[in-house]
């Protein structure tokens, strides 16, 4: 079998996960309580890669888990378990995250209990979304508590790698691009995905600031990595395209320069 080399972020993430699950599932009163199972699901799923993330995935879990209770329980008492029951109460929930803002992802979560209530819990509705409320909050608090005093890891503190992400996906773009020869498509979809997790990182941090985990102003350098990579991407696409107003000579060299001082700027910083 190939030997597979984990980083010490996945290793951190690894212990972390298994020990919110582990805690979940005993504050729960483990087998003496049959509901136990969503402490210690909600516990590992709140885990992630720094405090923002996990904020922002307790936030989803809390918010789904409310609207699937009330749109089961309102489905389940109109018109008891039926077939019927369960087409009303996954629409209620979906309208029901929809209109306040809280997206589909919210939503995914909410249907999952709205789901369960009405095809396993239709005769208890009432009792099993009570308990199982009460054990999601204990899931959650216990994964924000690993979170944040195990292995204690801040948005910030990942940002400097994701930006240098951004610059080598920037580089090499702009590097294929000039000499030719080489299929630019994946290229330009690592500097994407290396864009998208800036743009990630940084409102997670905006949410750790929030609630004074993190009183860190945003970085302006960040905001020129961003916007670098953007008109490198901008710059490979219209090339790609034959765009007739595609960047001249002196464009990507102005670019290449920008991208020059912003490596300098990340040596001197790491």
């Amino acid at each position: 079998m190939p030997r597979i080399g984990l980083s010490s972020a996945q290793w951190r993430y690894c212990i972390k996960v298994g020990l919110a699950a582990a805690l979940g599932f005993l504050l729960a009163q483990g087998g003496e309580n049959q509901y136990a199972v969503y402490s210690s699901i909600t516990a590992a799923l709140i885990v992630g890669t720094s405090i923002g993330e996990d904020l922002a995935t307790c936030s989803s879990r809390v918010k789904g888990t409310l609207a699937g209770m009330i749109a089961g329980m309102v489905a389940a008492a109109v018109l008891g378990p039926s077939t019927l029951a369960v087409a009303l109460g996954v629409t209620l929930t979906a309208l029901l995250t929809l209109a306040l803002g809280w997206g589909v992802p919210v939503a995914r979560v909410g249907v999952t209990l709205c789901i369960v209530t009405l095809v396993a819990h239709g005769a208890n509705f009432v009792e099993y979304d009570m308990v199982r409320a009460i054990n999601t909050l204990i899931g959650v608090v216990i994964g924000l508590a690993v979170s944040i005093f195990v292995w204690r890891v801040r948005a910030r503190d990942e940002m400097p790698r994701a930006l240098q992400r951004v610059l080598e996906a920037a580089a090499t773009l702009l590097e294929a691009g000039t000499t030719g020869g080489q299929e630019l498509r994946p290229l330009q979809s690592k500097l994407y995905d290396a864009i998208a997790t800036v743009v990630k990182i940084a409102r997670e941090a905006k949410l750790e600031r929030r609630v004074e985990l993190d009183t860190g102003a945003p970085e302006a350098h960040a905001l020129q990595v961003v916007q670098l990579g953007l008109d490198v991407l901008a710059a490979a696409l219209a090339e790609e395209c034959r765009v007739p107003e595609v960047p001249s000579r002196s464009a990507v060299d102005a670019l290449r320069r920008r991208l020059d001082e912003l490596l300098l700027g990340e040596g001197r910083v790491g």
